[in-house]
């Protein structure tokens, strides 16, 4: 039996999701995902999974729906992957990334400045 969970995050900007999907999907972590011109809402599937990604209101922060395991899977990795791309988008510009690893499932950055 599957239940549907609805789990609210802190990410709130929408170019780092999309940044974190495209890494994701990359990866191989995710199969595909879409975009709703319409709607802040993100369809992201998983070998079959479908989870949506989505925001209530402009000022809201995002909320992941879906069967609760895919959904719990999605929203952990998804908050990595986020943390990592606004990390390379906000470094000083003294700064450089001079070697990425992920170990275990944690992403290590060694930067240069």
């Amino acid at each position: 039996m599957s239940f549907y969970c609805v789990i609210k995050t802190e990410l709130s900007k929408k170019k780092y999701i999309i940044a974190a999907l495209a890494e994701m999907q990359r990866r191989g972590e995710i199969t595909n995902y879409e975009i709703s011109k319409r709607k802040e809402q993100i369809k992201v599937d998983r070998d079959g999974e479908v989870v949506t990604v989505s925001r209530g209101s402009e000022n809201s922060n995002f909320e992941v729906a879906g069967i609760s395991r895919p959904a719990r899977e999605l929203t952990d990795r998804l908050k990595q992957i986020y943390a990592y791309e606004s990390i390379k988008d906000n470094l000083p510009l003294d700064f450089e990334i001079a070697k990425e690893t992920e170990e275990a499932g944690e992403i290590v950055i060694l930067l240069k400045g």
